[in-house]
C-alpha cells in the first residue's frame, strides 16, 4: 500500500503554506492546526516543525493551509473535507489582529553587557539570557501579521537598556532559532 500523500502538494501554487509546514509533509489528519504560534507548540530547529508536548506536529497558520484550527492528530478531531486545487475554494482567513505593544523588558540591563566601545575593539556582544528569553517570548506570542512590528518595538525597547550590538545579536539568535 502506497503511503498517503501530504495534505498540500508543494508542486502546486494553490497554497501559501510556509516551507516548513507539516501540511507539506504529512497527510491530512496527521498534524494539528493552531490559531497562532504559542508556547504550547515550540519550534524545533532540528526538524523544522512545531511540536506539542506529546510530539504531535503543528501548523500555526490555519488561513495558509485552508482548514480551521483543530486537534486533528492529537485528539482525533475529524479533518474537514477540503477540495484542493479548486479556484472556487477560498482559504480560511482570520481577522487582522490588533497590534499591541510588546511587554517591556523586565528590569535593568545586567552590568555584564559589553559596551559598544568594547565591541568596536573586537569583543563579541554579550547577550544576557533574560534578553533572549524575553525576545523569544515576544516572537512566539506574536501573530504572523504582527511579527515585523513586534520585532521593531522589541528592538527599540531593548536598545534603551542594552548596547545596540547586543540587541542585534539577540535578534539574530532568536530569528535563527538558536
Amino acid at each position: 500500500m502506497a503511503p498517503e500523500p501530504p495534505f498540500i502538494d508543494d508542486d502546486r501554487d494553490d497554497h501559501t503554506a510556509c516551507w516548513i509546514c507539516p501540511a507539506l509533509r504529512l497527510p491530512a489528519g496527521q498534524f494539528d492546526v493552531y490559531d497562532k504560534p504559542t508556547r504550547d507548540c515550540p519550534f524545533d530547529p532540528q526538524t523544522g516543525y512545531r511540536y506539542t508536548a506529546d510530539g504531535t506536529a503543528v501548523c500555526v497558520h490555519p488561513y495558509k493551509v485552508g482548514v480551521p484550527a483543530g486537534r486533528y492528530a492529537s485528539q482525533h478531531e475529524p479533518f474537514p473535507q477540503v477540495v484542493r486545487h479548486s479556484p472556487a475554494v477560498e482559504p480560511v482567513r482570520r481577522p487582522m489582529p490588533v497590534a499591541t505593544a510588546p511587554r517591556p523588558f523586565p528590569g535593568p540591563a545586567p552590568a555584564s553587557c559589553v559596551s559598544d566601545a568594547a565591541i568596536m575593539a573586537g569583543e563579541r556582544p554579550d547577550v544576557p539570557a533574560d534578553l533572549l528569553t524575553w525576545m523569544r517570548g515576544l516572537v512566539a506570542d506574536a501573530a504572523p501579521d504582527d511579527l515585523e512590528s513586534t520585532l521593531d518595538q522589541a528592538e527599540e525597547a531593548a536598545r534603551a537598556r542594552f548596547p545596540a550590538d547586543s540587541v542585534v545579536e539577540a535578534l539574530r539568535r532568536v530569528l535563527s532559532g538558536a
